[in-house]
Order: structure tokens, then C-alpha cells, then sequence
């Protein structure tokens, strides 16, 4: 029996934020249900969850029960039959988990925390941020050089000071300002799709579908 004198202990629930929970709408529209294309790079996937990511991220024992959480037939690895029990909500759990937190999405302005998460579903984190990096560098160079208080950015992924005062610069120029960046960000996404057919021809056939992708980043 509870005692009037105890207060209660505290009921704390946690939850997706709207803002990841409105990018994860998008994410899911893009990405489908299950795949397993031999033509695809990405191998076995669904909901965009690939083998290969499930197999190292889905390692981890959080309930200390003895076997990897994302082993979810419960035979001691992690494969196919894996991915094809993934449920909805595993997939928004990895992709809060691996992609939207370790990116700081929601330190960025939207859309560009939104469109960062996107890249990274589809091409890793570090692709993504290099993404972030190379439309900043396009967007500075429309910055006279009289008036620019920043270099260009090396293109390495990394998002540290440099990369937060150039970001910040773009954003202030009143000719650029969010609407140049997210243009340029679809931009740099189009080119990275343009550079995957260059170097695997085999991959030509999903361009239009990707192209179309980087066309809804920010919208």
C-alpha cells in the first residue's frame, strides 16, 4: 500500500522529438519496405536498413540478456531472417540511434539538420556532413572576396568550428541565407548520386530515383 507521506516515484517517458519524427516520415517514403536487389549495392535491406548496418549496429546487448538486441529471431547472429522481422519501429530506433543523434540534427536550422539525416540514411554520416561542407564551399564563393570572413572549407566531414562559422556566415548573407544552402545541398547531393553511376555503371538504372531524392531535400 502506498504511503500518503512517500511522494511517488516519477514516471519519466521519453520520445521522438516532431522534428525527427517528421524527417523519419520522409526517410521511410524514400527508402520502402524490403529489397533484396543483386543489382543494389546495398544488398539486403529494409525500410533502408541495410545487412551489413544491422549487423554492426544491431551488436549491442542493451537488456543484458546475452544475445545482440537486433538478433531478432534469437539464433545467435545477425542475417537475413534479421532484416525481414525488422519492424517500423526498429528501424526509427536505429536511425534516431546511429543517424539523427550523432549527427546533432536538431542543432542544425531545418531543413538542414532534415536533409543531412536524409544523406546519411543513404550514403553515412560521413557523407552526409561532406555534403553539408561542399554546398557551404558553393555558396561562400558567391561571397565577394572583399567581404568574405572565412576560408573555404576542407572537405573532410569533420563539423567543427571552421565549418560552424562558415555555416553561420551563409546563413547571415542576406543574398544566401537558408534558401541558397538547401539549394546547394541538393546540388552536391545530385553530384554525389552523378559520381556513384561514374564509378559502378551497373548502379545507372536507380539515377532517376536518386536524382528525384536529392530534388525533395528541404521541402
Amino acid at each position: 500500500m502506498d504511503r500518503p507521506d512517500i511522494p511517488p516515484e516519477p514516471i519519466t517517458v521519453s520520445g521522438y522529438s516532431p522534428r525527427f519524427v517528421a524527417a523519419l516520415r520522409h526517410v521511410f517514403e524514400a527508402e520502402g519496405g524490403y529489397v533484396n536487389d543483386k543489382v543494389d549495392r546495398g544488398g539486403e535491406t529494409k525500410y533502408g536498413i541495410s545487412l551489413r548496418f544491422l549487423a554492426s549496429e544491431g551488436a549491442f546487448d542493451a537488456d543484458g540478456d546475452g544475445k545482440a538486441d537486433f538478433d531478432l529471431d534469437l539464433d545467435g547472429d545477425i542475417d537475413g531472417a534479421d532484416i525481414r522481422k525488422l519492424t517500423a519501429g526498429d528501424a526509427a530506433f536505429l536511425y534516431h540511434r546511429c543517424f539523427w543523434l550523432r549527427l546533432q540534427a536538431e542543432t542544425f536550422p531545418a531543413p538542414i539538420g532534415e536533409m543531412m539525416f536524409d544523406q546519411a540514411v543513404n550514403g553515412g554520416l560521413v557523407a552526409a556532413r561532406k555534403l553539408l561542407q561542399r554546398a557551404i564551399n558553393s555558396c561562400l564563393l558567391q561571397i565577394p572576396a572583399s567581404k568574405k570572413g572565412v576560408a573555404l572549407l576542407k572537405v573532410d566531414g569533420a563539423i567543427g568550428n571552421a565549418t560552424q562559422d562558415c555555416l553561420r556566415q551563409v546563413l547571415e548573407w542576406p543574398s544566401l541565407g537558408k534558401p541558397a544552402l538547401v539549394t546547394a545541398y541538393r546540388e552536391s547531393a545530385r553530384e554525389r548520386y552523378r559520381e556513384i553511376v561514374r564509378r559502378y555503371p551497373e548502379q545507372k538504372r536507380f539515377l532517376k530515383g536518386w536524382i528525384a531524392r536529392a530534388d525533395r531535400l528541404g521541402r
